[in-house]
């Protein structure tokens, strides 16, 4: 997963690991998208956001439990309602309710938003009764994860001819750091390191489709919870230092046996979900 909650810039500067110089770069990014992964699984669910379709068990019922969701596409909610493997039926809007109906996912920053967790079918406003029994019978095209939150850069991507260039170039570097996971216009773009103005990027990722893109596009920066950015450097801070210490365990934990540093733990117990019916 080329994906990471915090920048390789964060990581070296003064603040936490001091370090100057690139020759440690590619391993530390690696360790950064490892630790990433750590604290995904640690909370049983995952920060970035992910654009593709999930398929679901029916139950029969007017309620169906999801992993976090942010939003569903336009037309994105189909059934397969006589269980022959086709999605023939498109809800509309109309026909069901994102729950809770206060989450408020998208209204990024906001420090009470989270993710919805089931579809109440609205049965006030809509056609539809239930979703129908069995297996693989729903299917959502959307957003997965736990907000949008966006931040936009000062500086705008250079022309982009094609679909599979690893080099984007930018207007400046004013905001934009090597870890970043970058918008634009549809595609998520993985920025793996920078030379002055040029980017070296992983494509298309987290199930956005690469593409062209015109000049002076705009670009926007994915942000995680603040929170869950300090547990990963926390964590990364740690393993990084034990290869001073001939890999023994560090010093910040009471009990190191532990895996997870008991400060990681706390920052991460907010968000954590037990591994019961959905996961991530």
């Amino acid at each position: 997963m080329t994906n990471s909650y915090i920048t390789l810039d964060t990581l070296k500067s003064s603040g936490v690991l001091n370090i100057a110089g690139s020759g440690d770069d590619a391993r530390l990014r690696a360790l950064v998208e490892a630790v990433s992964r750590v604290v995904d699984n640690y909370c049983n669910r995952h920060f970035y956001v992910f654009h593709g379709t999930k398929r679901f068990d029916g139950s029969g019922a007017p309620t169906l439990l999801l992993p976090d969701l942010i939003s569903i596409d336009a037309g994105g909610l189909k059934t397969d309602d006589n269980k022959d493997r086709t999605f023939e039926s498109t809800w509309a809007t109309t026909d069901y309710r994102l729950m809770p109906s206060n989450a408020a996912p998208t209204v990024g920053g906001d420090p009470h938003s989270r993710p919805y967790a089931r579809i109440d079918v609205d049965i006030d406003a809509g056609s539809k009764a239930e979703f129908p029994l069995g297996a693989e019978t729903v299917q959502i095209l959307g957003r997965w994860g736990w907000w949008l939150h966006l931040a936009r850069a000062t500086e705008t991507a250079n022309a982009v001819a094609d679909a599979t260039t690893t080099s984007l170039t930018v207007s400046s570097r004013a905001d934009v750091e090597t870890g970043h996971t970058l918008l634009i216009d549809s595609e998520q773009i993985y920025v793996q390191s920078y030379s002055g103005v040029t980017l070296t990027v992983v494509r298309g990722v987290n199930g956005t489709v690469a593409a062209s893109h015109a000049s002076s596009s705009a670009i926007d920066i994915y942000v995680y919870p603040g929170p869950v950015s300090e547990a990963a450097i926390i964590h990364t801070a740690r393993l990084w230092r034990r290869k001073d210490n001939a890999f023994s365990a560090i010093a910040a934990s009471t009990n190191p046996g532990i895996g997870l540093d008991e400060d990681v733990r706390l920052l991460l117990g907010q968000y954590r979900r037990y591994a019961v019916g959905v996961g991530i």
